[in-house]
């Protein structure tokens, strides 16, 4: 049994134009036929010319303005070909994933009700024919505010999206920027292609903050964020991985690479001074190479990372200003 013959009520489906898609048995009942034979023609062949008018010019404006209409008067013609009052709900929704609208008629006992009802929106068609221009130009007007507002929305979207992944101070990426590019480079590489993830940290930074204070130390991280962008290529990324150390990700670079970008990160970071002295930095690297055919490995990353901190451990430890290496690349496996 099809559902909407479980309904107490004569059911219509229509599509969003007005095309009949099914009806139920209470329905046939009324009007005759078969669901087959009704499918496809059009709402309107159910009524006679008075109601056909009122269908056009009240029923449609308002649904197509709210999505529903309630307790509207109509008359549709039975299997004998006489009219049949009747009061209709509709409301839009979904048949078999398709947008249609579901309309819901009631039998009228008390005809002559109704007949009253049809009479005075008679009167209305012809004030409502001009209306509906009205109407219609309204519509178009809501239409382009709406798409308006989605371009809007939208814009606002990925304004939000690229907050989310940018350092508030710095305005180069946060850890979670890495996180994006790292996964990008692993779903999309070829076999055996390379990478290399340089972790740069500030020598002696505390003593900044401690000498010249909180605001020094911010418009220096910011100085040396823009050097660190000024010194990679096209492809990088450059990130504020925490306080004053910083990461970038060399996608498709070999050691030579990373080697090339490592020395200009020494020489431009020459540019930032404090109180007239230049700052240094400390640079840990580790290389990596593609050995999954677009696959992901979840603790790569970690293992990339923690390779790089041991290589700026070494950095650090033979006496700053230097860049180290870690021993052996990284596949992914």
């Amino acid at each position: 049994m099809d559902r909407l013959d479980l309904l107490p009520s004569p059911v219509l489906v229509t599509d969003a134009q007005g095309h009949i898609i099914t009806a139920n048995l209470d329905l046939l009942a009324l009007v005759g036929g078969t669901a087959d034979q009704w499918r496809g023609r059009y709402l309107d062949c159910l009524l006679p010319a008075p109601s056909r008018i009122f269908l056009q010019t009240h029923v449609w404006p308002l649904m197509l303005r709210n999505g529903t209409v309630h307790e509207l008067y109509l008359h549709l013609n039975n299997a004998s070909g006489d009219r049949v009052p009747v009061m209709v709900n509709g409301r839009r929704g979904h048949w078999d994933e398709q947008e249609c609208i579901f309309w819901v008629f009631f039998v009228a006992l008390e005809r002559s009700r109704f007949e009253a009802e049809l009479v005075e929106a008679r009167g209305r068609a012809q004030r409502l024919a001009t209306e509906l221009s009205h109407a219609n130009a309204e519509l178009r007007s809501i239409h382009q505010q709406l798409s308006q507002h989605t371009q809007s929305v939208e814009s606002q979207n990925r304004e939000l999206s690229v907050l989310s992944l940018t350092d508030p101070l710095t305005r180069v990426g946060n850890r979670r920027a890495l996180e994006h590019a790292v996964e990008q480079w692993q779903l999309q590489s070829e076999l055996g292609t390379p990478a290399a993830l340089l972790m740069v940290d500030v020598d002696h930074f505390k003593r900044v903050n401690d000498t010249c204070g909180h605001d020094e130390g911010d418009r220096v991280l910011q100085e040396l964020a823009r050097q660190l962008q000024a010194s990679k290529r096209g492809s990088d990324v450059v990130v504020r991985y925490g306080g004053e150390e910083f990461a970038l990700w060399l996608p498709g670079a070999g050691p030579d690479g990373a080697s090339a970008i490592a020395q200009r990160v020494h020489a431009l970071v020459q540019d930032v001074k404090v109180s007239q002295k230049s700052i240094t930095v400390s640079i840990g690297v580790s290389c990596a190479q593609q050995t999954l055919h677009q696959g992901r490995d979840m603790v790569f990353l970690t293992r990339l990372l923690h390779q790089a901190d041991l290589a700026l451990y070494r950095a650090k430890s033979a006496g700053r200003n230097r860049t180290e290496w870690h021993e052996g690349p990284t596949g992914l496996s």
